[in-house]
């Protein structure tokens, strides 16, 4: 945004901010070798005026590293020592310039300093309807604009109809312009809706019409668009781009919803911009006071933006015990168009080419897409005992989702530990806990990933499997442009470890054809282990909790307790050579098991499982009829209906393809009160199951820390409700 720093210039009064230097808050420091290694910043400091001494301190990051990095040769540690406050950032931090020397960036106190991507908005009036209102020129001055908002750190809701869940499409028809390859390159649809749906479109004038935006639901993403031409009269509206591709198309039925017109807004906790008069308008929540509320508009899409270059890149920078709060992200002109997991949105902290960068104690809070990213060519960075929370898309991404024509190392060795988090989707409810796109020997652990809208863990992003010949494959050129060249087809996402998660409370049931953990394309080495797993709940079908989509192969689930996901524990979609061995899969809703497509190689090992419900199939779609290594299973329903294997009594399916596995109590302790510790053994010495403790998984660390990666109660019992109507479709 080019209007960034005269927006934040003068909004500075607004915020409550001041020029002038304060000097008198420093008492304790931290020592390093050579006093010149240290650099102060103060949220009341000065960048023009300072000299970054611990009494003349700099006021932003980017000051206090300018031409400290590598002019003078140190390989001394460079210290910046950060005091608590606000710092209303004026820019991103920026760096292109690899450093010869270390640095840290740190908080001075236990307090986190917080760094912050927005502008305060202030001056509210009541007015008409409940609404209070907030004038703020920038936004005829400058064209100033923002599509997120919050009061006292809570995130409003852009005015939207209707006000929770969706409409549904009546109709569609696709007309192509351009015809391309398999899609036309330029195409015009016109799209349906029912009349009654459309009460709060009715009087709207067609400048208020030409910037509504709607919102469409596939079964994994969504697509976000300002229509070219609205018809209220007859419900309808035309869109146009590229052709839609046959399994994210809008259709009759699809769901959908309109937003950001000011006739929407009717809800305690809506807001909207009005480009034409500078007025923000918003709705109170019970409990606001419009006086004395913290508002915040963000306006910076990154807080930091670091890139190296690809034979010098960027090293040895440590973050620690920093807040980063409020980005901005604005949907394109032209819209968005759907994809998996929101791979390509941006982050609001993104590194390329870079090298031990470390995140320990630090917050990433409410974001307008994903959290932090490490792109590309990335090696061993660490995030680390980091609360990352309130987020438009996913938290963490690491590599790229774009294949290169190159024989340059993917990144690869990045650590991402004893972290939480949650609340996301906001924005793009696609979005990941943690994705793993084109990325090797990664390690996630420890961390607590819950109150996401899509999948917890994504890990690789090729569809299918490895091939020996060449074929048209789309990559990412130097230009950052797509083309398609010939190459062979090669999943470089190997040797990643997802080990002693807990990922709960995903899915909330607004999208399908997600997993707790979701593994695609080869990934020889790749395991995943020791993971709590409760909670998955999707709109249609798939909701699971271990999910090998595509091609999957090479990848090791053991050791997990996975709970109560609506489709089941574990699903196979097509993969080979995978070992599924030594988890509880329990009480899933419609499914316990699920293989989709029999093929005639080795799909997957598949023992040593205690399989427990009490409602559902046990084994669905090809298990009776794909190749598959399965045996030494138990399998036990808790409400004494007889089980029956892909519609075979039991005994004839140990004949056919289980011999050794049995029917009985495993012997859990309290299984209603998710208690897995085991009563006896007995049992489970008949399957060769070897007992794990998986309270294990999650965050570690102190009462406070564990504490955080609990779900409120508020939140669990919303969730009860959503699944009480989703787990009727």
């Amino acid at each position: 945004m080019k209007y960034t720093s005269f927006v934040f210039v003068i909004f500075f009064s607004v915020c409550g901010l001041s020029s002038v230097s304060a000097y008198g808050s420093y008492e304790k420091t931290q020592s390093a070798k050579g006093g010149q290694n240290i650099v102060y910043i103060s949220s009341n400091g000065n960048d023009s005026q300072g000299d970054g001494t611990a009494t003349s301190p700099f006021y932003s990051l980017n000051k206090a590293l300018e031409g400290k990095l590598s002019s003078d040769g140190s390989a001394d540690t460079l210290f910046v020592q950060v005091a608590s406050g606000d710092y209303y950032m004026e820019a991103p931090l920026s760096i292109e310039t690899p450093s010869s020397r270390p640095v840290v960036i740190k908080s001075q106190g236990k307090e986190k300093p917080r760094f912050m991507g927005g502008i305060c908005i202030k001056g509210w009036q009541k007015c008409e309807n409940g609404l209070y209102k907030a004038y703020i020129p920038e936004v005829l001055r400058y064209g100033f604009n923002f599509e997120q908002f919050y009061v006292n750190g809570q995130r409003a809701i852009l005015a939207r109809t209707p006000n929770v869940d969706w409409f549904f499409v009546k109709s569609s028809k696709e007309t192509p312009i351009v015809k391309g390859g398999s899609l036309a390159n330029y195409a015009v649809q016109q799209i349906d809706f029912e009349y009654s749906d459309w009460e709060s479109m009715k009087g709207l004038s067609r400048k208020e019409l030409k910037n509504i935006k709607f919102r469409f639901y596939h079964k994994w993403d969504i697509t976000r668009k300002n229509p070219k031409y609205v018809e209220v009269d007859s419900a309808r509206i035309y869109m146009e781009g590229r052709g839609m591709k046959p399994w994210n198309q809008i259709l009759k039925g699809s769901r959908y919803f309109m937003y950001d017109y000011k006739a929407a807004l009717d809800m305690a906790g809506e807001w909207f911009l009005d480009r034409e008069t500078g007025y923000l308008y918003y709705m109170p929540r019970e409990g606001e006071d419009m006086n004395t509320a913290f508002c915040v508009a963000p306006v910076l899409h990154q807080w930091i933006s670091v890139k190296g270059e690809p034979e010098n890149p960027v090293k040895n920078i440590k973050f620690k015990g920093l807040s980063f709060q409020y980005s901005s992200y604005m949907v394109p002109f032209e819209g968005e168009e759907p994809m998996q997991a929101a791979a390509g949105t941006e982050a609001a902290i993104q590194f390329d080419f870079a090298e031990n960068i470390i995140f320990e104690d630090c917050e990433m809070l409410h974001t307008g897409a994903y959290g932090i990213s490490f792109g590309r060519e990335c090696h061993q960075n660490r995030i680390e005992h980091c609360y990352i929370a309130d987020l438009g898309a996913g938290g963490i991404k690491i590599g790229e989702p774009y294949l290169r024509a190159t024989t340059r190392k993917v990144t690869s060795g990045n650590v991402i530990n004893n972290n939480i988090v949650t609340d996301a989707g906001h924005e793009q409810p696609c979005g990941v806990g943690v994705a793993l796109f084109h990325t090797s020997d990664n390690q996630v652990t420890h961390n607590d990933i819950f109150d996401i809208l899509y999948s917890g863990v994504s890990v690789g992003w090729v569809w299918g499997y490895n091939e020996d010949s060449a074929s048209p494959i789309p990559v990412l050129n130097e230009k950052g442009e797509m083309e398609t060249v010939m190459m062979k087809k090669h999943s470089p996402s190997v040797h990643n470890i997802i080990m002693y998660n807990r990922i709960h409370h995903i899915g909330w049931g607004e999208l399908s054809d997600m997993g707790a953990v979701y593994t695609l394309g080869e990934s020889e080495g790749t395991k995943v282990c020791n993971n709590v797993i409760t909670d998955v709940l999707s709109y249609d079908y798939g909701g699971w909790g271990l999910y090998t989509d595509e091609g999957s192969t090479g990848v090791e689930m053991s050791n997990n307790l996975v709970l109560r996901c609506k489709s089941g524990g574990f699903h196979q979609h097509y993969g080979k050579n995978n070992k599924i061995e030594n988890n509880i899969l329990a009480f899933g809703f419609y499914h316990q098991v699920q293989l989709t497509r029999a093929e005639p190689h080795l799909s997957l090992h598949f023992k040593h499982n205690i399989i427990l419900h009490d409602k559902g199939e046990t084994l669905v779609r090809t298990w009776d009829k794909a190749n598959v290594d399965m045996d030494y299973n138990l399998y036990w329903r808790t409400d004494s209906t007889p089980i029956t294997m892909m519609d075979k009594s039991f005994a004839e399916w140990k004949k056919m393809k289980e011999p050794h596995s049995v029917m009985l109590d495993p012997l859990f302790k309290d299984v209603k009160n998710d208690d897995y510790t085991l009563v006896s053994r007995k049992n489970i010495r008949k399957i060769g199951f070897k007992p794990f403790n998986y309270s294990e998984a999650g965050v570690y660390g102190d009462k406070e820390w564990r504490k955080k990666a609990l779900l409120s109660l508020q939140k669990l019992e919303l969730f009860k409700k959503m699944a009480s109507i989703r787990l009727q479709k």
